[in-house]
């Protein structure tokens, strides 16, 4: 049997069919590699990637929010213009840690001279300091700045670790290493900006000025009716603290300082300053007296005048006298018929004003001295053909002169009855005369 040569073509087509079969069953159990791009073909299998290990752990994250150090480890960068009493400083490595603070000062200082001399008396400070960040705060200020005024004469500008100032200056209390800047201690956790100092001595302390600080200290008094004493010390011109001393005879001695443009108050009672007071300012005297009160509390008892009056049968006097410790006295005195006169009687003399007499005569007193009432004229009671006169004398009675002692009498308990001129001191209470 002869059997026909098989064609090449055939096992071909077949395997190509196969082929594409496997691929549409792949593709039908794998929907998510359906849709990627086509693998491209290769030469050899591929291998597949090996399964992590069970036993390896995850890397842990970086903890959330800004690291911190305590006061003591924090470190500071600073730039000091000490001659134009400005600085600043920085915190490198902050935050600080919670409930951490870290304070700074600058100060200016006038001194007795431009080279480092004591004592040495506060001008102006500026103090500030950094804190910690606090869990609902995003950072803190990373850098202060201080200003202070700078005198025109001689003076030292000091920049340092914490809030205590010390004043005065003395060569026994002094900064030491709190000076930001210093080699060692706590004034070695800054150094100079070197973008600032390029390489220069980065100390933040000044020393400079050219002339001699002078005060220029003045003395105010004040005294009360108690007999209390108060000094007002002031130094408001001037560039240099004044040192005020008070002393008295009873041993009362006290020391005062008073900065540059400032004013202090010492109160002294009456046992303390019982005699002579001495207020002296920088060794020289400025006020040496006694304690005065007020010119208020100083009333002197005014003298009242005396008066009186006479009834004759020529006429009608009224007499003042005015004692040296009255007041002046200016009164008009007017009378029912004639023209008034208007008097001053000044203090230690004595004035007489006088009426002609005639039947119903009565004389109205005003001013400072003023009459109840007008004052009436009346005829001696033993009558005028006998030459007799009759009249009232200091004391509000009415003197008679006549030949019965009994008429007389009589008449002075008429006359006393009713009533005689009453003169008192006039300005503060006026005086008037009642019949």
């Amino acid at each position: 049997m002869i059997r026909p040569k098989l064609s090449p073509r055939r096992p071909i087509v077949v395997a190509a069919a196969a082929l594409a079969g496997l691929a549409t069953v792949f593709a039908a159990s794998s929907p998510a590699l359906a849709t990627s791009p086509s693998p491209q073909p290769s030469s050899s299998p591929t291998t597949p990637a090996p399964t992590p290990a069970a036993s390896e752990t995850p890397t842990t994250p970086a903890p959330e929010g800004p690291s911190c150090v305590s006061a003591a480890d924090a470190r500071y960068t600073h730039i000091f213009r000490g001659k134009r009493g400005e600085a600043s400083i920085t915190l490198v490595n902050g935050p600080l840690c919670a409930g951490e603070e870290q304070a700074f000062a600058l100060v200016s200082y006038v001194a007795p001279s431009a080279k480092v001399e004591f004592p040495q008396y506060v001008l102006s400070k500026s103090v500030d300091k950094f804190t910690s960040v606090a869990k609902d705060e995003v950072g803190t200020r990373s850098t202060l700045k201080f200003k202070v005024e700078v005198p025109t004469c001689y003076t030292q500008v000091d920049f340092v670790f914490g809030d205590k100032i010390i004043d005065p200056l003395t060569s026994t209390d002094l900064y030491g290493n709190r000076k930001v800047g210093s080699p060692k201690g706590i004034g070695s956790h800054s150094t100079g900006d070197a973008a600032f100092y390029k390489g220069k001595n980065d100390d933040a302390w000044y020393n400079g000025g050219s002339e001699t600080c002078q005060a220029a200290p003045e003395v105010v008094v004040e005294s009360d009716c108690e007999g209390k004493v108060t000094f007002n010390l002031i130094n408001r011109n001037g560039n240099a603290a004044a040192n005020f001393v008070i002393t008295t005879d009873k041993g009362y001695n006290k020391a005062v300082t008073v900065p540059l443009r400032s004013i202090e108050k010492v109160e002294l009672d009456a046992a303390a300053v019982d005699g002579q007071i001495t207020v002296t300012a920088n060794e020289k005297s400025l006020w040496t007296g006694t304690q005065q009160p007020p010119a208020e509390c100083q009333e002197p008892e005014v003298g009242e005048p005396e008066t009186s009056y006479e009834s004759t049968c020529d006429e009608l006097v009224l007499l003042v006298q005015n004692p040296k410790n009255g007041a002046s006295l200016t009164s008009t005195f007017t009378p029912s018929t004639g023209k008034p006169q208007t008097v001053t009687i000044e203090p230690g003399t004595n004035k007489s004003v006088r009426f002609p007499a005639s039947k119903g005569l009565t004389v109205a007193v005003t001013g400072d001295l003023e009459s109840a009432e007008p004052i009436k004229w009346t005829a001696p009671l033993n009558g005028c053909d006998e030459g007799g006169t009759g009249g009232g004398d200091q004391d509000g009675g009415l003197p008679v002169t006549g030949a019965a002692a009994g008429g007389i009498a009589a008449g002075a308990v008429a006359l006393l009855a009713a009533g005689a001129m009453l003169f008192v001191v006039a300005r503060r209470r006026r005086i008037r005369f009642t019949s």
